[in-house]
């Protein structure tokens, strides 16, 4: 199995705790002490753990994230790694959906987590926890799922009269002016209880919104894990990637960001300048912008930056 990892070139990228990104303020040199291979005398024993495993991805399989307890609800590939682990020719470019189950065992390595009835046992790094007893209040950023479909989800909290089972807004959904977008049809979903976690902002946290430099590009993926120098990320079409830690940046979840802004946004899972905001409706976390075609586009809050 081929293991997936990328070496982005160098990012300075200012992004304070308001957020904002510094596109002038980009260094394009090749980084040739990091895209060269170290020699077995300079690799660290977690480097040679990750080489001699068989996991398809440059990370280290055995990595739990921060707060797995059993009986929690978690989030996980489960339905698709096990057999495409056996199937595919490489398993590290396939697509994976991240899909709500319960945990019921920890291993040092793997758990089992179980789902409609099967028990399926995963490499601990693929297991995304979800926190029993979490509250939130109205505004506040989320990690669910779709909960009268199925799915991973980031959603924005639209009210918070019951805190342990706030209505949300879910924002990988499209939201289109008609009305007839899926975040519309399905929003202030109720969330049931242990169901949620609560992003904070510019954390290194399952969930997070996170954007590297690769080859001059602005990609945008979703934190799966971190550990040590690598994060473990879920991109474009569900692919899974590697890119070590010190070239990424997490997206701010707390932007200034007003109309007439110059901004960056999504296209096609890269941050692409050129838009300019035209509205913003905060309760349901989004931003309407146009384009240099003068097309105009929504976007969810995590899909833009702020340029200065």
């Amino acid at each position: 199995m081929r293991k997936n990892i990328l070496f982005a070139t160098v990012l300075s990228l200012a992004m304070a705790g308001c957020g904002g990104v510094t596109t002038h303020n980009i260094n394009l040199q090749e980084n040739n002490e990091n895209n060269t291979e170290a020699t077995e005398e300079e690799k660290t024993d977690l480097e040679k753990a990750i080489e001699a495993s068989d996991f398809p991805w440059y990370f280290p399989e055995e990595a739990k994230n921060e707060g797995l307890t059993e009986g929690q609800a978690v989030l996980s590939i489960h339905s698709f790694y096990p057999d495409k682990l056996k199937e595919s020719n490489d398993p590290a470019e396939e697509t994976y959906i991240f899909y709500n189950a319960t945990l019921k065992s920890i291993g040092e390595k793997s758990s089992v987590v179980t789902s409609m009835g099967q028990d399926i046992e995963m490499p601990n790094a693929l297991i995304i926890p979800i926190p029993q007893g979490q509250t939130a209040k109205k505004g506040d950023i989320v990690l669910t799922w779709w909960q009268s479909g199925s799915g991973m989800e980031r959603a924005i909290v639209t009210d918070d009269s019951n805190p342990s089972s706030p209505k949300v807004c879910y924002l990988d959904m499209d939201w289109k002016d008609d009305g007839k977008g899926f975040a519309n049809e399905h929003n202030n979903e109720q969330l049931r209880p242990n169901t949620f976690t609560v992003l904070k902002n510019n954390e290194w946290q399952p969930g997070a919104q996170v954007t590297v430099n690769a080859d001059g590009s602005y990609k945008i993926f979703t934190l799966i894990n971190a550990a040590d120098k690598y994060l473990l990320l879920s991109g474009w079409a569900g692919k899974i990637t590697v890119y070590k830690k010190e070239f990424c940046k997490v997206v701010p979840l707390e932007q200034d960001i007003n109309v007439g802004d110059e901004i960056m946004a999504n296209f096609v899972g890269s941050f692409r300048s050129g838009y300019k905001v035209t509205k913003i409706d905060k309760k349901i976390g989004r931003v309407w912008a146009t384009d240099s075609y003068g097309e105009t586009k929504i976007f969810s809050i995590l899909d833009v930056l702020k340029e200065e």
